[in-house]
């Protein structure tokens, strides 16, 4: 059996086979050259703070930031100002491109930005179909979106299974997006159960992070190193991040299991 470590985090990391975890993360990898991959999750939603908000919201799953998740975002950005980026690939909910126009605010030229569908919130918590903003929409609060980019996903699959439901289209996102791109440093900015996606495809576990934190993978040699994930060092206010999924949400390793069956169907 192949062997294969990571990093545990208490209560909210669900190992899996080392088997499971090796063949994802070196299909992800094989063939790519050295580079580092990044991954934040979104900051901190109006609807965490007022919890009335979504009653009269047109699109009550498209939270904005509040000022608090503005601030985390400029946070993010004064974390990676220094670090060269050459794509950045967005979630489309307003949350996810109120964070990226965050962190670009440090860059001095912004890289380009491609909006991708298949790193959007887990159907599960969205309306029929998801709310979200459109193009002519987004292109007005990040000008430097292109949008000639061909997404993974224009439409995304149903998905069954809670918060688990996203796996199958995360890992293919990947996988598409790192084997379209071989070369170049990419930032990821999407959301909880997504993130949690990309933790498991990379990493082996489910890790649900916490809001504008950070992740960092370094790919090279047909291998993937993840050097920290869900880091927080960067906030100024390291509380109540929403680190842990809802009861009603939490993903079992059964589950987990479950929907990775389906990796290779979509």
């Amino acid at each position: 059996m192949t062997s294969w470590s990571y990093v545990t985090y208490p209560d909210t990391t669900l190992p899996l086979l080392p088997t499971i975890a090796g063949h994802l993360a070196r299909s992800l990898s094989m063939k790519h050259h050295s580079r580092i991959l990044w991954f934040v999750r979104h900051g901190e939603r109006v609807d965490n703070v007022d919890k009335s908000w979504k009653k009269t919201a047109k699109r009550w799953d498209d939270p904005p930031l509040s000022p608090r998740g503005h601030q985390q975002a400029r946070e993010v950005g004064t974390a990676l100002a220094q670090e060269p980026i050459d794509y950045v690939i967005c979630s489309p909910f307003t949350r996810c491109l109120e964070t990226a126009t965050g962190i670009l605010a440090a860059k001095k030229i912004s890289p380009p930005v491609w909006i991708e569908p298949g790193l959007g919130e887990s159907l599960n918590v969205c309306m029929s179909p998801p709310g979200r903003p459109t193009m002519e929409e987004i292109k007005k609060m990040i000008p430097s979106v292109d949008d000639t980019y061909e997404p993974v996903y224009s439409v995304l699959p149903p998905e069954i299974g809670g918060d688990a439901g996203c796996i199958p289209r995360v890992i293919k996102t990947l996988r598409t997006l790192l084997a379209r791109y071989p070369t170049g440093n990419i930032l990821f900015i999407s959301h909880g159960s997504p993130t949690a996606a990309c933790h498991l495809a990379i990493c082996g576990s489910w890790k649900y992070v916490g809001q504008c934190t950070i992740g960092k993978v370094i790919t090279e040699a047909g291998s993937m190193k993840c050097e920290y994930f869900g880091d927080k060092r960067h906030l100024s206010n390291q509380t109540d991040l929403h680190e842990r999924q809802s009861a009603a949400r939490e993903c079992t390793k059964e589950d987990i299991e479950e929907a990775l069956k389906n990796v290779n169907e979509l």
